[in-house]
């Protein structure tokens, strides 16, 4: 465990009054360490830099939600971040908005959730928009298929500060319950096309597109149609070209949102 006062304390005293001052700048930084509850210097940074801001962006609580959201879990894992991606297209984010919202989901990762409190009421206090926050909240929490006890407590929090009911709040959670079955869905369809070209997921779209060609290039009914191919084999051909248009269409579309 990294005390980020406790050495920065530490090293200030040495400096100034050395030995006698290094202790008592050890003892003062462990004091605000355990009363601060920072764990990294990542943390530390990060509750710096939100000390600095009154009030974040919205795009900006949103993300840091849900990045606290996936961290809670122990770990970020690929189903957080590919759930936080189709966060951003669900709000069609595009090129600087984008990077901005990945920065914004890598910093809530450190930060606690009170942190978030005076921007979420800013941004979110409106009914219309609290569920949207709650629903995007739960999707996340439901990514890796069932919410932890601490994620729900995260986000009966949130509702709590921003005067969800009851009654709304578990109307927001069943409804996530149901969609999620259609982020599944879409997940295990761009693994499917991932698949089928033979690239992996941190593959560009040029080094997919060289792959999709590629195939397309090998199956290609036309070739075996001018080689004398049997029809069976012709028509295999055919399907599998089909298949390969398929696949290079919904992971274009996944990656261009």
């Amino acid at each position: 465990m990294i005390w980020p006062a406790t050495i920065a304390c530490g090293l200030t005293g040495l400096a100034i009054a050395h030995i006698p001052g290094g202790l008592l700048g050890l003892l003062i930084g462990s004091i605000i360490d355990r009363n601060l509850a920072i764990k990294s210097w990542a943390e530390l940074r990060v509750r710096l830099s939100l000390r600095n801001k009154t009030t974040l962006d919205a795009q900006s609580v949103f993300f840091m939600l849900l990045g606290h959201m996936a961290k809670s879990t122990g770990r970020v894992s690929p189903e957080h971040i590919q759930a936080a991606r189709f966060e951003m297209q669900r709000l069609q984010l595009k090129d600087a908005a984008q990077k901005a919202a990945i920065v914004a989901f890598s910093q809530g990762k450190d930060c606690r959730l009170e942190d978030l409190r005076s921007s979420l009421q800013v941004h979110y206090s409106a009914a219309e928009r609290s569920e949207r926050l709650l629903l995007a909240g739960w999707r996340m929490a439901f990514a890796q298929g069932q919410a932890t006890a601490k994620q729900k407590r995260i986000l009966q929090q949130c509702a709590d500060w921003l005067n969800c009911s009851t009654e709304t709040f578990a109307r927001i959670e069943a409804q996530s319950r149901r969609g999620n079955r259609g982020v599944k869905s879409a997940v295990n369809e761009l693994n499917a096309a991932l698949q089928l070209l033979g690239v992996s997921r941190t593959a560009s779209l040029a080094q997919i597109k060289k792959a999709y060609r590629r195939q397309v290039s090998v199956s290609h009914p036309d070739k075996l149609i001018g080689a004398g191919a049997p029809p069976a084999q012709v028509h295999a051909a055919t399907e599998k070209t089909r298949a390969l248009h398929n696949a290079y269409a919904v992971i274009r579309k996944h990656l261009q949102g």
